[in-house]
């Protein structure tokens, strides 16, 4: 078991609220986002002039501030991503929390000591991708939510690299960094913080071109909310040292609640102690925040568990089930075995669960709370009490016997926790040793640290009564309002002296400012090279003479294979759940004389190194490359296979493409997040014959780890027992407005969600060519061969400059039942 001193608590701040909640209830470090370039683009977030009080603020509380800068950053960002570099390095910041490989590259230049974590953003998943990672300057990494404890084991049993999880708080139904269903239905990228949440609303579930009956289940794809506290031990005993609740959107109050069991789990841990939270503050700890909580996927895979599907927002605690309603009020079957004062009380909020989340359901705030007069005594739980409600507040007509009733609201539970942080109390502080040292008739000086202060004197032999070890000891421990504690105090004083409390007083005052001031100066961060940004853009020279265009395509089925074949593309992608298929593919794409690359999976975890090694069997000429841990394996596996880097390594600006054509990759696919200005700013400084742009696709929207296969069709938690209704079935969720989006399994039992209506850059592809851009993609999705030939030869004409994309465009449009849209590459 670790020490305290190896182990972080890490708590969110949106706020200045939520920071002080953190701080005062015992947070190591607090992690909070800028006025741009981080993934909670709705909180308050804190402004780059306030940066250097917000460091102040924590380190003379002796706690680390983390900046999450966890965005992707587009070309003509990197100026102003480079100012803001500058301005952490300046204000102290204790690390930085990034998704973008280019900015990891970008700080590493500009202020090379300022320590980088990896962003769950960065979807890392295995050690051959944290490699990748702590190559270019990356310290320590946030390892993906979907890990279980086993894949977490080896992970750090093949990495030296600090690793640190999530152990609370909301659950992103897809990868972090994954994500693209906010940028394909409104422009809003999560990898840009400005996610709209399309996992939160009801969908209905199309099975084989019918829509099937869920009950009550509509909310398909929201995750309950991670709560891991009893997980800590085990945790800590598989390597993780930094623990991490999510929440930078959340108030105070469950900063606080958060941040306080988590420091208890913690401590109990580091102390060989059992810890076991009680019934009541694990009410009061959901009763802040709760969709219902989960270990997520640290227990494993359950994809029955997971998805409630009864409801997207938090509710809070159960409180139980209506037994009885009359005109004058509400009897409600209590849920728990505690006394009913701590469960419900006058003025808390509550909510009669109907079976309408989407809808105004009854619910208010209770006038009365009244126990059975048959039970008296209220030191003991109650089977029922009949809640009242102010006149008229309730439609009682609407409460039906056997709804569940939540407690939405516990005002003396947010006083509670606001009282935590109201006083700004130190809570974590730092231990010194103190010398106090002096000759008769000389100076006095006192020692902390490093730090001195120094009284002039003279120091005099006493009179009457000479000052005690004891009472200087206790005059030098009062640093109530400094990060420390005295640990220790070494006197070097000849006998008999007298030391004025007044003088010791004033001196421990001095040495304490001094040491503190001397610690937040230590932390600041030394500017290597001012200009980083342009030296590095100088060392690369692009390539702009123009090049032949070349069509490729992306197909799901052997039967799309071979209708792709016989218009025969500059080369084919072969992307199937079935991996096993890959060698029968490459072999018909040889016999046809048309190159052919494979897509290994697009998330590889710790012992899946069996699919990747169905691609290397198969001896394709390229492959997609899809994630970081991918590319030295395939470059070793593969050395004369052609390496493609897929839209999934979220190339958004110039310098990570750098780095991955640096890493042996040919051509990159840029990022879905790109609009056309973002695309273009990237090609003014990339070399544009090394991309190749996707033209025709229907989005990747969600890609998860959970199985709505499984959920839906099965009894089972995972692949061992869920028997594969992937295999039998073809499905669909339906949205609000009776939008059908596809749902495709993988080799890893991994789903993809795609987006009812396909995308087309053809009016596009003209003013690509300009740029130097020479290959052009369409990805298949549920298309017939008898459809592929039409759409390939529209594209075909397009990037041949037959015609500039206005025609195949109307064409597209009047061929597709639901259209096209012209996705993210429109400015909106």
């Amino acid at each position: 078991m670790q020490t305290s001193n190896h182990l972080e608590l890490l708590a969110p701040a949106g706020d200045w609220e939520a920071m002080r909640a953190a701080v005062a209830n015992g947070a190591d470090a607090v992690y909070f986002g800028l006025s741009q370039f981080n993934a909670r683009a709705r909180a308050a977030n804190f402004t780059l002039d306030e940066l250097p009080k917000v460091m102040d603020f924590l380190h003379r509380r002796n706690v680390r501030g983390f900046v999450a800068m966890n965005t992707l950053i587009f070309s003509d960002e990197l100026p102003d991503a480079e100012k803001f570099i500058a301005a952490m390095a300046a204000a102290g910041v204790d690390a930085v929390i990034v998704q973008d490989l280019g900015l990891v590259q970008l700080m590493k230049r500009i202020a090379p000591t300022l320590p980088i974590h990896g962003s769950t953003q960065m979807t890392l998943t295995e050690p051959r991708g944290i490699a990748f990672v702590h190559k270019l300057g990356v310290e320590r990494v946030v390892l993906a939510r979907e890990l279980s404890l086993n894949d977490i084991r080896k992970v750090t049993a093949n990495t030296d690299v600090p690793v640190e999880v999530f152990v609370h708080g909301a659950l992103c139904v897809a990868y972090s960094g994954q994500c693209l269903t906010s940028e394909a239905l409104g422009g809003r990228s999560a990898n840009r913080g400005q996610c709209a949440q399309a996992c939160r609303l009801p969908y209905e579930l199309i099975v084989d071109g019918e829509r099937r009956d869920l009950g009550d289940k509509a909310y398909l794809l929201s995750p309950q909310d991670l709560a891991a506290y009893d997980h800590i031990a085990p945790l800590i005993e598989a390597g993780v040292i930094s623990f991490k609740i999510e929440g930078r959107l959340k108030g105070g109050p469950y900063v606080a609640a958060t941040t306080k069991t988590y420091r208890q789990a913690i401590d109990a841990a580091v102390a060989n102690a059992d810890f076991r939270l009680p019934r009541k503050d694990e009410l009061d700890l959901a009763q802040t925040f709760s969709r219902g909580l989960t270990p997520g996927f640290l227990d494993g895979v359950n994809h029955q568990k997971l998805v409630r599907g009864r409801f997207p927002k938090s509710r809070g605690v159960k409180l139980g089930t209506v037994a009885g309603v009359s005109r004058l009020g509400v009897t409600v079957r209590l849920a728990e075995q505690l006394p009913v004062e701590e469960l419900i009380r006058a003025g808390d909020g509550v909510l009669f669960d109907i079976g309408t989340p989407q809808e105004q359901e009854p619910g208010g705030r209770v006038w009365k709370v009244e126990v059975p007069k048959a039970h008296p005594s209220r030191r003991v739980g109650f089977a029922e009490v009949t809640l009242t409600f102010e006149a008229n507040a309730l439609d009682h007509s609407r409460i039906p016997v056997g709804c569940e009733v939540w407690k939405t609201d516990d005002p003396a539970l947010r006083k509670k926790l606001e009282q935590t942080y109201s006083q700004d109390k130190i809570a974590r502080r730092q231990p010194v040793t103190a010398t106090l040292a002096g000759t008769v008739g000389g100076p006095l000086t006192l020692t902390f640290r490093d730090a001195t202060a120094v009284w002039p004197g003279p120091l005099e032999v006493a009179t009457k009564r000479a000052t005690t070890a004891d009472e200087i000891r206790e005059q030098l421990a009062r640093l109530g309002d400094t990060p420390f504690e005295l640990a220790g105090v070494t006197l070097d004083l000849p006998p008999n002296v007298l030391v004025p409390k007044s003088v010791l007083n004033d001196l421990r005052r001095q040495a304490a400012k001094s040491l503190a001031d001397t610690v937040l100066t230590s932390r600041r961060q030394a500017i290597a090279e001012a200009n980083a940004l342009t030296s590095l853009r100088k060392s690369f020279t692009p390539h702009s003479e123009p090049r032949t265009p070349h069509l490729t395509v992306l197909v799901r089925s052997l039967d799309q294979l071979d209708a792709v074949l016989s218009v025969r593309p500059a080369m084919v992608y072969c992307d199937f759940e079935d991996a096993r298929r890959y060698a029968d593919a490459v072999s018909r794409a040889n016999a046809a004389g048309v190159p052919i690359g494979v897509a290994p999976l697009r998330v590889w975890k710790p012992g899946e190194d069996g699919f990747q090694s169905l691609v290397v069997r198969a001896k394709p000429d390229a492959v997609l490359v899809r994630n970081l841990a991918s590319i030295g394996y395939f470059r070793e596996q593969l050395p004369t296979a052609t390496l493609i880097g897929d839209f999934s390594l979220n190339v958004a600006n110039d310098l990570t493409a750098g780095i991955l054509l640096a890493e042996g990759l040919e051509r990159l696919v840029p990022s879905f997040d790109l609009n056309w200005d973002q695309f273009a700013a990237l090609m003014a400084h990339a070399d544009p014959t090394r991309f190749e742009a996707v033209v025709h696709q229907h989005m990747p929207m969600f890609h998860n780890e959970y199985c709505v296969f499984a959920h839906t069709l099965s009894n089972g938690k995972d692949h061992t027992e869920c028997g594969r209704p992937c295999d039998r079935h073809r499905v669909e969720l339906r949205d609000r407005t009776g939008a059908n989006f596809p749902v495709l399994a993988d080799a890893g039992c991994r789903n993809t969600v795609f987006n009812s209506v396909p995308q087309s850059a053809a009016e596009y592809v003209g003013g690509m060519r300009k740029l130097g851009v020479n290959w052009f993609r369409v990805d298949l999705l549920r298309e017939t061969p008898e459809q592929i030939r039409p759409l390939l030869a529209r594209y075909a004409r397009v990037i041949a400059g037959q015609d500039d994309g206005r025609t195949a465009w109307r064409e597209l449009r009047a061929l597709n039942q639901l259209g096209v849209t012209r996705g993210s590459l429109q400015v909106v």
